[in-house]
């Protein structure tokens, strides 16, 4: 397995060159559609997620408490993906995140700033002076993005193992520049395992006496009962992973069920490691179990969350 990080100065054609190697290698392009797209898989909504992403981030100088979990989330999101595949990740600090990890090639993508700046005026249709202005606020966004989550300065060579100028290359020749670069390097003969160990953190999750885990589940549970919802409380386990005897390696089990609703419910808090592990389960069980409702409920959401499924009664 592999990772390719892209850290592009706008208007550099980073994305349109990571978009290229991506398609090239058959390997996933982690950018703000693929991000918006597993987010919403974590039923998490599209603002905590801009609240999260780069240029958010770099563009503020303080983040409040419910946004800074966001931030956290979001690399340890890039870090599950990459348990599950191959991946081209565009900016959001990837250099930082996978730095120095076997199987990675961490790419700069630079050019003349009055190169970019046309760039930016040929996809934007902003002024000379408009362009400018946004490549310059862009760049700050970016450094800081990764200063802030990595305490790197993101200038820094030694960061990357290939920096390439668009104002000299085409995205072609950048592409086979890269392309050859992962033949060199033999990086898809890494074993994954050395990419994303230790990146995720570890799940404190306990489990206390009685029905119920732990007093987040309870409060849940009376949730239910007050407003007179049927449910089950841990009826299934799915099986997520086999060895080739058939005996099961990984497996996940629901907190509830709701049985008229034909509902699984997972119970987690914004606690980064605990959404973590949870929702890369929930993905793979999604994966395996077409057929199955899920949802994971934060315990700040319960009603806004039980009353948008339709779930309230009249008690």
């Amino acid at each position: 397995m592999a990772v390719i990080t892209i850290a592009r100065e706008p208007g550099a054609l980073g994305e349109e060159v990571a978009a290229r190697v991506a398609g090239s290698l058959g390997f996933l392009l982690v950018d703000t559609s693929t991000l918006a797209r597993f987010w919403r898989e974590m039923d998490l909504d599209d603002a905590s997620l801009e609240a999260a992403d780069e240029a958010q981030v770099g563009g503020r100088d303080r983040i409040d408490s419910e946004s800074e979990t966001s931030v956290k989330l979001l690399p340890d999101l890039i870090a599950q993906l990459a348990e599950e595949q191959d991946l081209v990740v565009v900016g959001r600090g990837g250099q930082g995140l996978f730095r120095d990890r076997p199987g990675t090639l961490h790419v700069r993508i630079i050019a003349s700033r009055s190169f970019r700046v046309r760039q930016v005026q040929l996809q934007t249709g902003l002024s000379a002076r408009e362009a400018r202005r946004q490549v310059s606020e862009e760049e700050k966004r970016r450094s800081r993005y990764v200063r802030r989550l990595y305490r790197l300065n993101w200038e820094d060579p030694s960061l990357y193992d290939l920096t390439l100028r668009m104002d000299r290359l085409s995205v072609e020749q950048a592409l086979n520049v890269i392309l050859r670069t992962v033949q060199l390097m033999d990086l898809l003969q890494v074993p994954k395992r050395l990419i994303v160990e230790n990146l995720l953190p570890e799940s404190d999750e306990g489990r206390g006496g009685g029905r119920f885990a732990n007093e987040t589940e309870r409060e849940f549970a009376r949730f239910l009962e007050f407003y007179r919802i049927p449910y089950l409380y841990e009826p299934r386990t799915f099986p997520l992973e086999t060895d080739e005897d058939g005996n099961v390696l990984e497996a996940f089990t629901p907190d509830f069920y709701l049985t008229e609703q034909d509902l699984y419910i997972e119970l987690t808090t914004m606690k980064q490691s605990l959404v973590t592990r949870k929702n890369r389960k929930v993905r793979k069980l999604r994966r395996l179990y077409p057929e199955i409702n899920i949802r994971i409920f934060y315990q700040k959401d319960f009603y806004n969350l039980l009353a948008k499924y339709g779930l309230l009664k009249e008690n």
